[in-house]
């Protein structure tokens, strides 16, 4: 019985890990496929005086797409690194609050000068595993890379795959 009690757990454990690598790589296969990527309307948060912001406006720079939450310390984390960033002409931050029916958007939004966007919808779309995850798309807004989860060193890690030849 102990026998099957340790291969059952070893079977949960290689179940649960390959569970993870799939959503995470299903993540990525979907943003890059994602047809409407960067011409689907998303209403800006941030009470600027755009309306909505297609991805695509933002052609000629990096961008770095995050979706957070303001539940999240770990949004919070990756988004304090983000704010390396701010300033550099080369790159946008795009703040995609996945938000609570509960959340309302003003209360949250961190002190960041970065563009805030309710992300909910595209969250769903691309079936995003978790929070905080981000996507980097080129200065042609092709798909570059996609990660889950807060690392730290993440601005480090952005650099390196816009740099990357």
């Amino acid at each position: 019985m102990g026998i099957g009690a340790v291969i059952t757990m070893i079977f949960i454990v290689f179940a649960s890990f390959n569970f993870k690598d799939e959503q995470e790589a299903n993540f990525r296969e979907n943003t890059q496929n994602f047809e409407e990527l960067g011409t689907m309307n998303h209403p800006i948060i941030d009470g600027s005086s755009a309306d909505s912001l297609r991805l695509s406006q933002l052609s000629g720079k990096q961008v770095v797409v995050v979706f957070w939450s303001s539940w999240s310390d770990k949004s919070t984390e990756l988004m304090n690194e983000l704010d390396l960033f701010v300033g550099d002409d080369n790159f946008e931050v795009v703040a995609a609050l996945v938000r609570d029916v509960t959340d309302e958007a003003s209360n949250v939004l961190p002190n960041h000068d970065f563009i805030y966007i309710d992300g909910t919808r595209l969250f769903n779309e691309l079936k995003v595993p978790g929070i905080p995850s981000y996507f980097l798309l080129d200065k042609n807004g092709g798909f570059v890379e996609s990660f889950v989860g807060y690392r730290k060193g993440a601005a480090e890690i952005i650099n390196l795959n816009f740099n990357d030849p």
